[in-house]
């Protein structure tokens, strides 16, 4: 076959592969339509109704606990949305706090449900009111007519957390019903329950114990021998122990080791009155890193050295190698851990 004919026969070929295809995309229109023109006229569909008993206005997007509110409002905000109370029934301190609006117009009561519940009987007697009916299982409580008819009942749901409990306020009877008189009903219910909490408070600060020793036991520089200074403490070793622990942890000390049985602690306490001339440090220093850091810097670690004496305890300061100290650091280190250990 000449090259001529080769060319015509490859040129008939790609012609007839062109039509096929052309003749495979409309078969494919078949199976997947073009909905070009339908999509150009479509409409957009109407806002999604939002049901009755939620309004826009609590559709939100803020994060959780941002919201701007009053102080007591704002601590069962943090109550609600702390994880461990939800899981553990730990709750911050707070108070009987007003919250919602409209239908969701609600009292937040912290504390035992059940003794929430008798005094609001208690608060109910107050007003010279009864008790109609109530079933406590439930929270359904209904009290007797005032002297315009009108009978009020109480609605109590389990609120975020077990030791929470949401009281909602309205009329027995829907017809008669009346806001302002339920409004006005539920302030006065929780100024009654915010009497009784502020009472708690006191009772509790009352059987609060005394605070711990440790807040009044003094604490004493000595001056001991060969310019050597130490605290004298008036308090036993195991107090001792874990306040100055306290304290180092506290004030961001890296704390290397601690031993009990020899009643030391390891630090690195960087002095900040050495700083400026370890920035001066010879160049061959900075390059010694295959050194360990306590070899190319002793004078920033130290040992706290605890020693009991009876009831009192003696701290002290010791260098890299474990020997009694008089330099500045040291002194300073002292200074620093009687600062936060006296009254």
């Amino acid at each position: 076959m000449n090259v001529k004919l080769f060319k015509q026969t490859s040129l008939v070929v790609m012609m007839t592969t062109a039509l096929t295809a052309c003749g495979a995309f409309s078969s494919l229109d078949e199976v997947v339509p073009d909905n070009t023109q339908k999509y150009r006229k479509a409409e957009t569909m109407p806002p999604l109704d939002v049901p009755p008993d939620l309004s826009t206005s609590r559709i939100k997007d803020d994060i959780s606990g941002k919201q701007t509110n009053t102080a007591t409002y704002s601590e069962f905000e943090e109550a609600a949305t702390n994880p461990l109370a939800a899981k553990y029934n730990i709750t911050p301190e707070s108070k009987p706090a007003l919250s919602g609006e409209g239908a969701d117009r609600h009292l937040v009561v912290p504390g035992d449900r059940e003794v929430t519940w008798q005094r609001i009987i208690d608060f109910w007697a107050t007003k010279d009111l009864g008790i109609a009916r109530a079933d406590d299982r439930i929270g359904l409580m209904d009290t007797t007519a005032d002297a315009d008819g009108y009978v009020y009942r109480i609605r109590m749901e389990r609120g975020d957390t077990s030791k929470m409990a949401n009281i909602y306020l309205g009329s027995a009877d829907s017809e008669q019903a009346n806001n302002q008189k339920d409004e006005a009903m539920l302030r006065q219910l929780a100024d009654y329950l915010g009497t009784l909490y502020q009472q708690d408070m006191e009772q509790f600060k009352l059987a609060t114990p005394a605070p711990p020793p440790e807040e009044t036991a003094r604490v004493l520089l000595m001056d001991d021998s060969n310019g050597q200074q130490s605290l004298l403490i008036e308090q036993d070793f195991s107090t001792v122990w874990g306040r100055v622990g306290r304290v180092l942890d506290s004030k961001g000390f890296s704390v290397e080791d601690r031993d009990r049985s020899k009643g030391q602690y390891f630090v690195r306490y960087i002095d900040p009155f050495k700083q400026a001339e370890e920035d001066d440090e010879g160049m061959l220093d900075k390059l010694a890193f295959w050194r360990d850091d306590v070899e190319k810097k002793p004078n920033e670690y130290y040992y706290i050295k605890l020693l009991s004496d009876a009831d009192q305890t003696r701290v002290m300061v010791l260098d890299s190698n474990e020997v009694r100290t008089s330099d500045d650091s040291a002194k300073r280190l002292l200074d620093l851990i009687q600062e936060q250990l006296a009254p």
